[in-house]
């Protein structure tokens, strides 16, 4: 008798443990659950640092783990990382933790447009929500020729990156990834829904990444595109004080980005980058305004018998001539040797001042003021000098609020003709047409 109570007392109190144990499991999936529906955003931040950034981004990262812990309570911030001596990773940040959620067991390029949709793709199914917003650290070229991930007959501009080790690092070096590519890896990216995300903003924490032809290219992938038009220090943004406002509105997350990167570093006011925010759904009206203004300018010179010597105007088209912008003293944002030194990326609001009558350009720039909605440039009356890697002075320009717009864009040059085959890239003049901004624009129609 004794030997049964026990025995049942044992059957009843090991029945009561398992009641216990899948009632815990229940609360805990529950509260999981919870916790991811009431998600409102959820933040990716693409970090390439499998280059000479390596130690700067590692600093980037504890930067966003101290930040997370004022991250507002609805949103979440997962990070794709590939860096040096190690294969890539994506973790997520909360309350300044970080979990590492899936380890890559093997190298590969991070500016494969292949694998970035797959990262993305990945960290997207697993954190379902409604809003997304993407962050991209690493270099950023600008129009410079880069040798690229895709495939070509010839490199191409705009690139993302740079990843210096990949599935075949052995005999391979520094590949990015061009803007077109990168287009098509955001435009294929979809929901839980089977819908095609388009992310609040995307902010590209690299050099001279904010140009027309980049805002163009990537306007159905974004709402918003907060970049720099000109090189950025190293230490890039200030990311304990960026990322509390990353889950704040679309509409005012640029302006308290830029607020944040100028005034939270160590050059503060007198630091020397110009970046902006941009609403795509205004370019393609920024586009129609640039349209017409160029078409002003072709109409003057023709009117004035302004061409090259060996142009000749039949009355119907140009023929052998091609029309040049005043680029006298014009704020540009680089320039090296794979231009020749010849200045790259200028400034399209200064272009436009130096190029349009006053009616002209106030007609346009009504435009690009709805198009970019905040921008920072630094003062010609700074104390410190602006700091470039490709030895530009940026305080030798006439910079002032009403003649700096923070965007850059291709402006076609005869000099860059004559670096055809030049550490075996193509002329400017030709692989901007690539995108899609060139093409449509006019260049064309002004013999280029």
């Amino acid at each position: 008798m004794y030997k049964k109570v026990i025995a049942s007392s044992l059957i009843l109190l090991f029945a009561l443990a398992i009641c216990f144990t899948f009632s815990c499991t229940r609360q805990e999936n529950d509260t999981d659950a919870e916790k991811k529906a009431a998600i409102r955003r959820t933040i990716i931040a693409y970090i390439t640092s499998d280059n000479n950034l390596n130690q700067n981004l590692n600093t980037d990262i504890n930067e966003m783990k101290l930040g997370s812990k004022k991250l507002p309570s609805d949103c979440r911030m997962v990070l794709f990382v590939d860096q040096l001596y190690n294969t890539p990773y994506i973790a997520e940040l909360e309350n300044g933790e970080m979990k590492t959620i899936k380890q890559y067991n093997e190298d590969f390029y991070s500016t494969s447009a292949d694998s970035m949709k797959n990262v993305l793709q990945w960290i997207i199914d697993q954190y379902p929500t409604n809003e997304y917003a993407l962050i991209f650290t690493g270099h950023g070229t600008g129009s410079i020729a880069a040798e690229d991930t895709v495939q070509t007959n010839f490199t191409k501009l705009y690139a993302y990156g740079y990843d210096a080790h990949g599935e075949d690092s052995k005999t391979s070096t520094n590949k990015w990834l061009n803007i077109p590519s990168l287009a098509m890896v955001l435009n294929n990216l979809n929901n839980q829904h089977e819908e095609k995300i388009k992310f609040e903003y995307i902010f590209f924490d690299c050099c001279c990444m904010q140009t027309v032809e980049t805002a163009y290219e990537l306007k159905e992938s974004t709402h918003y595109i907060i970049a720099p038009a000109s090189e950025t220090p190293a230490s890039g943004a200030p990311y304990e004080a960026v990322v509390p406002i990353l889950g704040t509105d679309k509409d005012e997350v640029g302006k308290a980005i830029i607020d944040e990167y100028i005034n939270s570093t160590s050059w503060g006011n007198t630091g020397g980058i110009a970046i902006s925010c941009v609403k795509t759904s205004e370019m393609d009206n920024l586009l129609d305004a640039t349209i017409a203004a160029l078409n002003s300018v072709k109409e003057r010179k023709i009117a004035n018998y302004e061409w090259s010597e060996d142009g000749i105007w039949d009355g119907v088209q140009w023929v052998k001539d091609k029309l040049e912008l005043d680029k006298t003293r014009c704020i540009y944002y680089y320039k090296g040797e794979e231009t020749g030194n010849a200045p790259v990326l200028h400034d399209i609001k200064n272009i436009m001042l130096l190029n349009l009558s006053s009616s002209e350009y106030y007609k346009w720039l009504t435009q690009f003021e709805k198009t970019v909605i905040a921008s920072y440039c630094p003062s010609g009356n700074a104390k410190e000098p602006w700091l470039s890697a490709v030895g530009i002075n940026f305080y030798s320009f006439d910079v002032t609020e009403d003649k700096c717009g923070a965007m850059g864009m291709i402006v076609p040059n005869a000099a860059y003709d004559d670096l055809h085959g030049f550490f075996s890239t193509i002329s400017l003049n030709q692989t901007m047409f690539d995108l899609v901004w060139s093409n449509k624009v006019g260049w064309h129609s002004m013999g280029w």
